[in-house]
């Protein structure tokens, strides 16, 4: 199964995966990593941090960027239902 890396951007920086995940697909890593965006929600908002600034960058086993999802775009799809 193909390995995805899982990296957080935001305005300070980013945070690397070193580690990844391994999915099926990349429509899965993609669907993965938008269910865990209300939870980081919680916690950046617990530390202070403004979560709409944030965006996980899904990238492949070679390094290729294959999703960015900024935060904002999944809690405004959040905020409409």
């Amino acid at each position: 199964m193909p390995s995805f890396f899982f990296d957080l951007r935001s305005r300070c920086g980013c945070q690397s995966d070193d580690t990844g995940l391994e999915f099926a697909s990349a429509e899965i890593a993609y669907m993965e990593a938008c269910k865990a965006i209300p939870d980081l929600t919680a916690e950046l908002a617990h530390m202070g941090d403004a979560p709409q600034d944030y965006a996980f960058e899904v990238t492949d086993e070679a390094g290729r960027l294959l999703w960015r999802i900024p935060f904002s775009e999944i809690l405004g799809r959040k905020d409409r239902s």
